[in-house]
């Protein structure tokens, strides 16, 4: 979503103090950015509108608190999207419903799935988390997740010519060869966070 310098310098300071653990106010962000407060309020309504921030006004001569919906986080590049699960194993259904926000620094595309199945063990264990990016084409050899018939898997892409074969990390498994124009890569690995209950020990997870 592209906003406009004033909101866009107004969100980054919100998410900021959110991610120093501060719950901030219009008065905080008055002093911070040096705001006239009325130029502040059209900033935050505004942001309000379009679903980036909730306003908590706490009444008369009291400070309003500032809340960042998670659309905010998102565009904010404080939150990663945890949109589903997706099988290291045989193709299976893809779950595409959005579960929570890892609160890790994100940038466009980028995207988190649970990994199910162990064909890419001891590689990719199951309950681990993969964050992908959606959009680059996969180099040889390189770990993607991939839709075929709707269905999507996680497993090492190699393109040849008109094909695309699919190779797992645990030799139990076989080795896929599809055509090229039947699959569709939906991201390519960027990076792992080891076990989803350690991530929710340590409150990296947020729900919805």
């Amino acid at each position: 979503m592209k906003l406009p310098s004033g909101q866009q310098r107004v969100l980054k300071a919100v998410a900021e103090m959110v991610q120093e653990g501060l719950s901030p106010t219009a008065h905080d962000l008055t002093r911070l950015l040096g705001l006239r407060p009325q130029t502040l309020r059209q900033h935050l309504e505004a942001l309000e509108r379009k679903g980036l921030l909730r306003l908590h006004p706490a009444g008369h001569g009291r400070p309003t608190h500032l809340e960042l919906t998670p659309e905010g986080l998102l565009v904010a590049g404080t939150a990663i999207p945890l949109v589903g699960r997706i099988p290291a194993g045989p193709l299976e259904e893809s779950l595409e419903e959005a579960e929570g926000l890892l609160a890790l620094p994100g940038r466009p595309g980028l995207f988190a799935l649970v990994v199910e199945g162990d064909s890419m063990a001891e590689y990719l264990l199951e309950g681990d988390v993969v964050v992908v990016e959606r959009g680059p084409r996969p180099r040889r050899g390189e770990v993607a997740a991939v839709l075929h018939q709707g269905r999507t898997t996680l497993k090492y892409v190699y393109l040849e010519g008109d094909e695309v074969v699919l190779r797992p990390h645990n030799p139990a498994y076989p080795t896929l060869r599809l055509p090229a124009g039947e699959v569709e890569v939906q991201g390519v690995f960027r990076f792992l966070l080891r076990g989803r209950e350690a991530l929710e020990v340590l409150k990296i997870l947020r729900r919805l």
